[in-house]
């Protein structure tokens, strides 16, 4: 038979028991709460801080708030891929991507906007990036790039006159040469000198670019400074091994006349041999 002490050490080990048991949940459940992602359920990055205005966090933040409630959320049901093709599918981005991290948080990391030129097609303005999306210009933003006058029809469109922006920009030399780009309805671009007096036929934008630029090059070194800036009123680096230039005139043109129509012209050859001048 149990003592009264025994009786009282018995009841007293099953409060202390009761109240460490308790002790520990709480402190658990502290310990959670501090850590929990309920005030900042999501992380969003911005890839440079966007520099350009393009999108900040706060607008990425209010295009997916409608898949959380009250800020609160858990991870494990959200759709992460909604939430990346509705991002994408903003013309201010340019890549999103969302995960689920460790801590029960989710993830969005965005990409703004890349433009590689800025498109005035009739009465529209846009930018473009190198995959063809679009993103209508605005006052909000302004990215100094190549300007492209005339219509892009879709990304096909797009992805070939990219080989000749990328050779454009890759040098200072010839970024200066070029202020704007036209397009012409049967395939060909006309390049644009920032100084008046004539422009070039470039003929196809994807195709034999390097080879075109030495002829101009060479033009511009020994024939323009003998014959002057505006003696032609048009400069053809479309067929290959030859230069075709043409005399300006008033209100009408002499017919091209197409020297080399075979291509056989070394490239290495006299460009003088090269050029067709219409002076009488």
């Amino acid at each position: 038979m149990l003592s009264r002490a025994n009786i009282i050490c018995c009841i007293l080990s099953v409060l202390l028991t009761g109240y460490l048991v308790f002790a520990l949940i709480e402190a658990n459940s502290m310990s959670a709460a501090a850590t929990a992602p309920s005030a900042a359920p999501v992380l969003i990055s911005i890839e440079g801080n966007d520099s350009l205005g393009f999108v900040s966090r706060r607008e990425v933040a209010e295009l997916v708030k409608d898949y959380f409630t009250g800020g609160k959320i858990v991870s494990s049901k959200v759709p992460t891929l909604d939430i990346e093709n509705k991002l994408n599918s903003i013309d201010n981005i340019e890549f999103a991507r969302c995960t689920r991290r460790s801590n029960d948080r989710l993830w969005i990391e965005v990409v703004p906007m890349k433009p590689v030129a800025r498109v005035f097609d009739a009465d529209s303005s846009y930018y473009i990036n190198r995959d063809g999306k679009r993103l209508t210009a605005s006052l909000k933003y302004r990215s100094d790039v190549p300007v492209i006058v005339g219509h892009l029809s879709g990304r096909q469109s797009a992805a070939r006159i990219m080989p000749l922006l990328d050779f454009i920009n890759s040098d200072p030399v010839r970024s200066e040469l070029v202020s704007s780009i036209q397009l012409r309805p049967n395939g060909d671009v006309i390049l644009i000198p920032p100084f008046r007096g004539h422009v070039i036929n470039f003929g196809e934008p994807d195709k034999d670019i390097a080879n075109k630029f030495d002829r101009l090059t060479t033009m511009y070194r020994d024939i323009l400074p003998v014959k002057g800036w505006d003696y032609y009123d048009t400069l053809s680096v479309k067929f290959r091994g030859q230069v075709v230039a043409t005399q300006r005139r008033p209100r009408q043109r002499d017919p091209l006349l197409v020297l080399d129509p075979d291509g056989d012209a070394s490239d290495n050859e006299d460009i003088s041999s090269m050029i067709v001048d219409s002076t009488p």
